[in-house]
């Protein structure tokens, strides 16, 4: 077996390892991580428009506190040992609005009572372990720009990043998803700023 191929199949061995696709397999509580930011300090300014941010999207097996590995097959378990303090599309759906709040403007939560001007909707495509040499983190997320009033989408764009995972260790996992996620929702919010302001 070649070196590259040796190196895949000693990963794949490893994650398979830790993952756990039936219940009951794994012994004690499993260690518990969250993707949250610290919230903007200092006031923000109102958008022209108000806009509020809705739950991602999410097939429902990634609409879960689980994470998870998908195989190229499309083949999906999940990480034995460890988890997300909260649903995977809860923990975006903040990861979004603190990064326009960065940039220092206010947006609604969906459900807070804003009756927003306009609605961002999010899809998660992908939010997932991706098994190899290295192993990676891969998120693909759809973003729609929705004009509530008209009931028209005026802007669509995927966003998508893949981070290397440092180890098969809980925390090496989650932070590599907060490095992808890091990376990718300043682009997100500039995206959405410059065709809302």
């Amino acid at each position: 077996m070649r070196g590259i191929e040796m190196r895949a199949f000693l990963q794949t061995s490893a994650i398979l390892l830790l993952c756990c696709a039936s219940a009951g397999c794994a012994s004690g509580p499993p260690a518990t991580f969250d993707l949250l930011s610290p919230p903007t300090v200092g006031t923000l300014k109102p958008l022209s428009l108000s806009l509020v941010v809705s739950e991602p999207t999410a097939p429902r097996a990634f609409d879960t506190d689980q994470m998870i590995v998908r195989e190229a097959d499309g083949s999906i378990s999940y990480v034995q040992g460890a988890q997300w303090s909260d649903r995977a599309p809860a923990l975006l759906q903040t990861r979004l609005i603190r990064a326009i709040e960065k940039k220092g403007y206010s947006v609604a939560r969906e459900g807070s009572g804003v009756l927003g001007d306009l609605s961002l909707s999010t899809e998660m495509s992908s939010f997932n372990l991706v098994p190899g040499a290295p192993m990676q983190v891969e998120i693909v997320l759809v973003l729609r720009l929705i004009d509530t009033r008209e009931g028209k989408m005026i802007a669509s764009r995927t966003f998508q990043n893949k981070v290397s995972v440092g180890s098969l260790a809980g925390a090496d996992i989650a932070a590599a998803f907060d490095k992808a996620i890091s990376e990718l929702t300043p682009a997100i919010a500039d995206w959405i700023l410059a065709r809302h302001l």
